[in-house]
């Protein structure tokens, strides 16, 4: 029996990327039959936009605040999970697929034998190493068939099966921003449904990110380097918070608070105000994380949040 596949796409006031996304999703060999527009920015240039695919299946819902892109997605999921559907799909509106046949593959790899018990499927993904409390990087030559992985990071063409979403829950919309992709995927591992991707499709997508015989060191530098300091302090805040109440690894929460204060040391290398912004946005990270102080606790720039 072909799955039913529906899908969500958050967005904050960007209608022309949300259009070509749009676009994009919809030219898929296997196109999602339903799609629900989150706007995290109650624009009625979005609304436009969203009313202007109706006739293919798309549907338009204002968030009435900005929510996150965690809360935005936890809206949605609940929305979508009272449907038919046996996938649904979560995207942004600026990460569209790269491939005109990707959901296509990734549909027949949850048909596939070893896909039976999968939770999640999506283009690229990453194992996890609980060890040392990060990701890791699958070698270019293990990117062949079905590769189980941890996680499926943001923008990778998520998809959630609706059966393994109803148990596992919705996202944590107190995250507010950042790592809910993390949070949710070791979420579902912990649940004993499996994360699966594509090996030769992420190859393909690799190879469009100019990635391919990427050596670990600068894989290890561009993790370290979470770009401005108020997204810095999500991801900080988010880790600990995640590590300590969710995943009971208090001893992951510790290292990551050392790492704040390595990463708002290693700002003053790049002028005063910034080392000093940095410095502060990640020690008050460290204190609201073990105070349990979550939601939208910094408001980002109108161009940051989705």
């Amino acid at each position: 029996m072909r799955p039913r596949l529906a899908g969500f796409v958050i967005t904050h006031r960007r209608p022309g990327e949300l259009e070509r996304t749009l676009e994009t999703l919809l030219a898929q060999t296997r196109p999602p039959e339903s799609l629900l527009v989150v706007d995290n920015g109650s624009s009625a240039e979005t609304a436009e936009v969203a009313a202007g695919f109706a006739s293919r299946g798309v549907a338009y819902l204002d968030a009435g605040d900005n929510l996150g892109p965690p809360g935005a997605a936890a809206l949605a999921l609940g929305r979508l999970l009272d449907g038919p559907w046996d996938w649904i799909y979560w995207g942004d509106d600026d990460d569209p697929p790269r491939t005109a046949d990707t959901f296509e593959r990734l549909l027949a790899l949850a048909s596939n034998e070893r896909g039976g018990d999968a939770g999640a499927l999506g283009a690229v993904g990453a194992p996890w190493d609980w060890r040392r409390g990060r990701l890791a990087r699958l070698p270019d030559e293990a990117l062949r068939g079905p590769v189980e992985v941890d996680v499926v990071a943001g923008g990778s063409q998520l998809l959630l099966a609706a059966g393994a979403a109803r148990r596992v829950g919705l996202p944590e919309p107190r995250l507010f921003f950042a790592l809910e992709d993390l949070e949710y995927c070791l979420r579902l591992r912990r649940a004993g449904y499996r994360v699966l991707v594509d090996g030769d499709l992420m190859r393909t997508y690799r190879e469009l990110a100019g990635r391919l015989n990427l050596r670990t060191s600068r894989l290890r530098r561009r993790q370290d380097d979470s770009g401005a300091p108020w997204r810095q302090y999500y991801s900080t805040r988010n880790y600990i918070f995640m590590m300590r109440r969710t995943f009971d690894r208090p001893d992951l929460a510790r290292r990551c608070a050392g790492r704040a204060a390595a990463k708002g040391l290693a700002a003053w290398t790049r002028g005063l105000r910034h080392g000093l912004e940095s410095s502060r946005l990640q020690l008050r990270a460290v204190f609201d994380g073990y105070r349990d102080r979550m939601g939208r606790t910094l408001e980002p720039p109108t161009e940051g949040a989705r």
